[in-house]
């Protein structure tokens, strides 16, 4: 598969590589692109983590904020309701309430980060207190940043995770030069001796698993002394 990824062309990475974050490395032209596309996923989990930031800051604001401003809305007459019947309290503290929950079903479950959508779901809140135009502003302003970073990160592979592959080198280790091994073929394959982790030498003559849990035969250890 050949792919565009962040401006790089994925000449060796494949769909299943990065389905099972994983790839076998049998080239230095694959190692690094290994390498960089690792790059990239770390940018982009770090653009997420800031991103994830905002999006807990938003509910840990309004956890707090709007009840906070609703009770001292309410001992303060600043609420255009309240001013007039102080019963009314249990009324906008129902408004307030869902409103709230509107907020948490667009930006929370439907994944719809908005600022305009922020910013009218609050101004909604207003009949129970002036203050909440201070809220509406502040949603606004952090649902922005929210959907400036999602649009920056959400066509890109890997999204919304990025998680990073892991490699792995079939390859062995001579004389300091690193062969790769694909089948019954060997060719050099350009990568340092420090980058690959050579395969175990003694593998081939380990008896299978379901025959004898793995161990040495006897006969074939004779046969390396030999």
């Amino acid at each position: 598969m050949t792919g565009l990824f962040y401006n790089m062309e994925l000449k060796y990475i494949t769909q299943d590589n990065i389905d099972d974050a994983h790839v076998n490395i049998t080239s230095a032209e694959m190692y690094k692109e290994f390498k960089e596309y690792n790059q990239k996923m770390l940018d982009m989990q770090k653009k997420r983590h800031r991103f994830l930031r905002d999006f807990w800051a938003l509910w840990a604001m309004n956890l707090v904020l709007a009840p906070a401003i609703l009770f001292v809305s309410y001992l303060g007459g600043f609420s255009p309701l309240l001013k007039v019947n102080g019963r009314l309290m249990w009324l906008c503290a129902v408004v307030v309430l869902l409103c709230e929950a509107l907020l948490v079903y667009i930006v929370g479950i439907r994944k719809i980060y908005s600022f305009k959508a922020g910013l009218l779901i609050t101004l909604i809140m207003i009949p129970a207190s002036i203050f909440y135009i201070c809220l509406a502003v502040a949603n606004a302003l952090v649902l922005y940043i929210m959907e400036n970073i999602d649009s920056g990160i959400k066509n890109e592979t890997g999204y919304p995770h990025f998680v990073q592959l892991s490699g792995s080198y079939k390859s062995i280790v001579k004389d300091g030069e690193v062969f790769g091994i694909e089948g019954e073929n060997v060719y050099a394959t350009g990568l340092k001796a420090e980058n690959v982790v050579p395969e175990d030498p003694f593998a081939k003559y380990r008896i299978k698993p379901e025959d004898d849990m793995g161990m040495l035969a006897d006969n074939d250890i004779n046969n390396c002394k030999e």
